[in-house]
């Protein structure tokens, strides 16, 4: 069953998620444990001509496939990083010591005024609980996924924002027009559902831009999702299936897990769009907000957790397929041409991590 969370209940994955397309997968050596069996003689002169040579040699090959497939422990291993691999890339939670829950009134506060708004708007609109916190549209921007967003440390697609509260509160009036105190307060007059919530968040407070960011933050911080990704970064091995953990294998070798790294994968760095390969794009990225040169092209390395489910894709919201983006990300970021066997592993492994338990 999908759990519900800030965002209601989680949507379902449609079809296998991570299947390996593969008709004929290769076969995975057994592992290295092994009885004690009689070694083939030497192959010397007239041996390898020798008709009872190859029948010994059968043999012994016969049985030491049928001990090798009958041995405790002995069944295929699974293709994936070391350990090592993915507790130094993805075992942090960034944001886990020092997020901004606050309060269970001030999280209700704040799930109410995300949902009701002002008489200008409210933030359902563009980011809808139901399809992960967005709305599959862009305005100017592709509209960014808010599940898990309050475990990043950049917002924004430029990445100008390091603060969510800042960024909540830079929304607030770009869109629903709080842009000051008496805004706010205004906000609060002109909507009755929403005195007796506040007053139970903020006791003998006025309202204020600052505090409605603050509840809206908190409800937000509500929104942490958990699933077989995580179980599997936290040791358990049987979480992921052979293909999953190749895409995994595939997505550290290539360079993705450069940027997109961490318990969310992505998330908590900016860099250049088109760093390998210049990528066409008419937004300037953090340049339109700073007018500095070296921010042309900025983003943020989005979090790429729950990517298989929140399309379309980039700031542009240009591209459609998770497989597509994964294969530009390739060419522009990389300056690598992926194979479609590695494009597929990557999109499986990423089908895992969207899912939620």
């Amino acid at each position: 069953p999908q759990p519900a969370s800030a965002f209601g209940a989680f949507p379902a994955a449609s079809g296998p998620a991570s299947a390996d397309p593969r008709a004929s997968p290769r076969p995975v050596p057994a592992r290295a444990s092994s009885p004690s069996l009689p070694s083939p003689p030497p192959v010397r002169g007239a041996h390898r001509h020798c008709p009872g040579w190859f029948a010994w040699s059968a043999i012994t090959v016969l049985c030491w496939s049928v001990a090798a497939a009958t041995l405790p422990g002995s069944a295929p291993t699974k293709r994936g990083p070391s350990r090592e691999h993915v507790d130094a890339l993805f075992f942090v939670d960034a944001r886990v010591g020092h997020d901004d829950a606050g309060t269970p009134a001030q999280a209700e506060f704040g799930q109410l005024l995300f949902a009701n708004g002002t008489a200008n708007g409210s933030c359902v609109q563009c980011h809808d609980p139901e399809q992960f916190g967005q709305d599959r549209r862009t305005h100017g921007r592709n509209t960014p996924a808010l599940a898990d967003v309050s475990r990043q440390l950049l917002f924004g697609w430029d990445g100008s924002q390091s603060s969510l509260r800042a960024m909540v509160q830079r929304e607030l009036g770009a869109h629903l027009m709080l842009r000051t105190n008496e805004s706010a307060r205004q906000a609060l007059s002109d909507d009755p559902a929403l005195h007796d919530p506040f007053a139970a968040a903020f006791p003998g407070e006025q309202p204020s831009l600052e505090r409605f960011a603050r509840a809206i933050v908190a409800h937000l911080s509500r929104s942490r999702t958990s699933g077989r990704w995580d179980r599997y970064v936290e040791g358990d091995d049987a979480s992921l299936s052979s293909f999953e953990l190749e895409g995994l294998s595939t997505f550290i070798k290539v360079g993705c897990a450069t940027c997109h790294r961490g318990r969310n994968l992505g998330g908590a760095s900016a860099h250049v769009m088109g760093l390998a390969v210049p990528y066409e794009s008419e937004d300037l990225g953090r340049a339109e907000a700073t007018g500095v040169a070296a921010d042309r092209y900025v983003f943020k390395a989005p979090m790429l957790r729950h990517a298989a489910r929140t399309g379309p894709y980039l700031h542009d919201g240009s591209v459609h397929e998770l497989a597509e983006v994964v294969r530009l990300m390739g060419k522009h970021e990389l300056g690598k041409q992926l194979s479609q066997s590695q494009i597929a592993a990557i999109v499986a492994f990423l089908q895992a991590t969207a899912e939620s338990e």
